[in-house]
């Protein structure tokens, strides 16, 4: 299913958390330490995030913000940009908007706890892995299995940004839902409604 992206910009736009300052949202008043990840999560743009995940990192350790918007992508990418946003040293507010879908939606889970906001219009959906496999039938288990782990490593990491228990974080990945910011925020899946 493709999906249109709207982008907002930060730089010029900054909205807040009412009786939280925009110094709060945007580190330092720099919003040259605002990374935009809209559209897929592929390796290509994994790559650029990561680059200046880095870049910034070996800048100081004022926050970084992660602004993403998309209908999610690669897995394996977007676990790559996980252990990157965890290894540098600044922590990785993150912040959704319009549409943060399967990886996206990871993604944004998985930022700084206590900084994981979302604009109010936006919508976040969860989904069960899925792929395809071709070939042998030792090819197509050997598939299966790695999809399984990516599965795993991903209700994990869920389960770990949220401290939602096990069986309700399944009832909402097996529900495919499109939740608002608010009902994200109920499920500890962002920390604040940005307005």
């Amino acid at each position: 299913m493709k999906m249109n992206v709207e982008t907002l910009n930060f730089q010029s736009d900054p909205k807040v958390v009412a009786g939280t300052s925009p110094k709060e949202v945007l580190p330092n008043g720099r919003p040259e330490r605002i990374i935009p990840l809209f559209g897929i999560v592929d390796a290509g743009a994994v790559q650029r995030v990561n680059e200046m995940l880095l870049a910034f990192a070996n800048d100081g350790n004022d926050p970084i913000v992660l602004h993403v918007s998309g209908p999610g992508g690669c897995v394996a990418s977007g676990l790559s940009l996980i252990d990157v946003m965890r290894h540098v040293r600044a922590p990785v507010f993150t912040i959704g908007s319009a549409v943060v879908a399967s990886m996206a939606a990871i993604l944004l889970v998985c930022g700084e706890p206590g900084y994981r906001y979302m604009l109010p219009h936006a919508r976040l959906m969860l989904h069960p892995t899925s792929g395809q496999a071709f070939g042998r039938v030792s090819e197509i288990e050997a598939i299966s299995r790695f999809q399984r782990q990516m599965s795993l490593e991903l209700e994990h990491l869920l389960l770990e940004a949220t401290q939602m228990k096990p069986k309700r974080l399944k009832e909402l990945i097996q529900a495919e839902s499109f939740l608002t910011a608010r009902e994200a925020q109920r499920l500890n899946l962002i920390d604040h409604v940005l307005s």
